[in-house]
């Protein structure tokens, strides 16, 4: 096969194949252009957000300093439509399954809902505090001799919708659920947070 020869100049070494060469210098020249366009295109991120933003950051977000704070942000987490849509008959709440135990921190308590006509006798949480600031809580309601433990959950419970219509055949209510689901297992199946383990 034929190949073209290529002249050589003094001190220079010999590149080979010229056609090769164009190639190579075609691609380099075609990935610039590609890097030039997509770091003229890239959006530059700012370090700090602009005072009008209104994205929320982890370090804006509440700390839950109180029970106040805590009992407010239920009642924005959870409208009485939707507590109403929860406490049906199946899923009251089974009484072999364990609510939240209090044995960390200090206990706070809020009541919902305290100066709003409801239907229920009480609509309330409990839970603890560490180092001033919500670790974990239990929302309960109640109305006559039924009980409802709409949610057991922390902090990081805030971040994810509330599961206002649960499946009621799971083993954390006591309806519709069937003899072998009604042990104390409290998984999360039901929604619920498992509470922070023991020694």
């Amino acid at each position: 096969m034929f190949e073209p020869s290529v002249t050589s100049l003094p001190g220079v070494k010999s590149l080979g194949n010229p056609m090769c060469c164009l190639r190579m210098l075609h691609h380099l020249i075609l990935n610039m252009a590609i890097l030039i366009t997509v770091w003229g295109c890239t959006q530059a991120v700012p370090d700090k957000p602009s005072e009008n933003s209104s994205e929320v950051t982890t370090e804006t977000q509440q700390k839950f300093a109180s029970a106040k704070e805590v009992t407010a942000t239920l009642e924005a987490r959870w409208s009485l439509d939707d507590i109403n849509t929860y406490c049906i008959p199946e899923r009251r709440v089974n009484p072999t399954c364990q609510n939240l135990v209090t044995d960390v921190g200090v206990t706070w308590k809020g009541v919902l809902y305290e100066n709003e006509p409801t239907d229920f006798k009480s609509i309330s949480w409990y839970g603890t505090a560490v180092e001033g600031r919500l670790h974990e809580y239990s929302l309960n309601a109640n109305r006559g001799d039924s009980s409802w433990n709409l949610e057991i959950g922390n902090v990081n419970s805030f971040d994810r919708q509330p599961r206002v219509a649960p499946d009621p055949s799971g083993p954390c209510f006591i309806g519709s659920a069937p003899p072998e689901n009604q042990g104390s297992d409290n998984s999360d199946s039901d929604g619920f947070v498992s509470p922070v383990k023991r020694d």
